[in-house]
């Protein structure tokens, strides 16, 4: 099965929508024309781009991944799952993520038809089997759904990211990321509903808004 890569096919419909719906999110779009989400066609490479990419600067990830990459010849997980801890280890990553690449080779390699088969199950299904994964959680499925996946309705509100953006471009005079979760959610939502089913669209240009959003 061939997996989408590049510019996903409903983006520029998204986009129009997007504009059409909410002023805010219109005014962004305007203001960055150029570019768009980046889809991935290999899930295994992708969620281990996300796990790498956790709780570090996008800078410090990218470095790391090129270092990894380099070190494993190939991203495949009957590679990647035969080196040894220590060669990883100087390539910068941590004993606990050394332990999740690990577990997300296992996962592909005891399932290799996983790939194909999310393309045919729902957001909710992919995030709860993902999430069986060590050191996989929510963040990191949702990145898996929009990066390796290209599902157009993904809106990670856990993600600092996306808080900070959402503060910013909906919430100029007020100290937002300082609210309490059970608030800035209510009204995330609210954003978010006008938007329909291009979530993801929305959330990439709140990134763009930033000029630094999650590793890809």
């Amino acid at each position: 099965m061939t997996k989408q890569t590049g510019k996903p096919e409903w983006w520029e419909q998204a986009k129009k929508e997007l504009s059409e719906a909410d002023p805010v999110m219109a005014e962004i779009i305007k203001a960055n024309p150029e570019g768009y989400l980046e889809t991935r066609g290999n899930p295994f490479e992708t969620l281990l781009h996300s796990v790498i990419g956790q709780q570090i600067s996008v800078k410090a990830a990218a470095n790391i991944w090129e270092r990894f990459a380099k070190s494993c010849k190939e991203i495949k997980p009957e590679i990647i799952s035969r080196k040894h801890r220590r060669t990883l280890r100087t390539a910068g990553l941590s004993e606990r993520k050394i332990d999740y690449v690990f577990d997300i080779c296992r996962f592909f390699i005891e399932n290799p038809d996983a790939a194909d088969g999310f393309q045919h199950r729902s957001n909710e299904e992919i995030i709860k089997e993902l999430c069986t994964i060590k050191g996989v959680g929510p963040w990191t499925a949702e990145m898996f759904l929009i990066f390796a996946l290209g599902r157009p309705d993904v809106a990670p509100m856990i993600d600092y990211g996306f808080i900070k953006a959402v503060g910013r471009a909906y919430f100029p005079e007020i100290a937002f990321e300082e609210w309490s979760a059970a608030d800035r959610k209510e009204e995330m939502s609210s954003v978010i509903a006008k938007w329909g089913p291009w979530k993801t669209a929305g959330t990439w240009y709140l990134w763009r808004s930033l000029k630094n959003g999650p590793m890809q």
